[in-house]
């Protein structure tokens, strides 16, 4: 009987030191996130997530467009589900049979708008290069670059695939230093 102890509690302080294992892995990293920021200035989005009906098209076009990797996907029974990451930034991706009720542009005659506000927030280090690119390869530019009126991001707003709206931002001080190195 005296073994069957032993061998139960050195089960319970393993369970008990791979959930402190565990508890670390999961909370530092929450720590070092935008949840708690470490400083002052406005936190920066570092995950978003999208709805489209045209899931592989929209996984297609965030990699070839953005520069997206795929990290993780996962097949459900009501649709998929995918992760996707560019530059320490997460984009959950999931597939739906229908997309949020339509807005109406009033700028066009009838035709359905994008997002009304950006979805995806990506830091850039060119936003005019970016934008070039961009329209090149056929991508809907939906506002030019310009700098912020705080003068603290240069940006310009794009379309993807689908209606959602991403505004890339270029990092930029009083000085016109650009962070992101340009």
């Amino acid at each position: 009987m005296t073994a069957c102890f032993s061998s139960s509690s050195r089960f319970r302080r393993g369970i008990a030191a791979g959930l402190v294992i565990l508890s670390s892995l999961i909370v530092l990293p929450l720590l070092q996130t935008s949840v708690f920021p470490q400083s002052t200035s406005s936190p920066r989005q570092s995950s978003a997530s999208i709805r489209t009906p045209d899931f592989d098209e929209s996984l297609r076009w965030y990699q070839e467009k953005l520069g997206f990797r795929l990290i993780a996907s996962q097949n459900f029974v009501h649709g998929r589900n995918a992760v996707l990451e560019r530059s320490g930034f997460l984009l959950e991706v999931t597939e739906t049979d229908h997309l949020l009720q339509e807005t109406r542009d009033p700028d066009k005659s009838g035709e359905a708008a994008v997002t009304p506000v950006p979805v995806v927030r990506l830091l850039v280090p060119d936003v005019d290069e970016e934008i070039a690119r961009l329209r090149e390869e056929g991508v809907e530019v939906l506002q030019e670059p310009a700098d912020e009126l705080d003068g603290r991001y240069r940006t310009a707003q794009i379309r993807d695939n689908g209606r959602h709206r991403i505004e890339l931002r270029e990092p930029i001080d009083e000085n016109g230093f650009h962070s992101m190195g340009r």
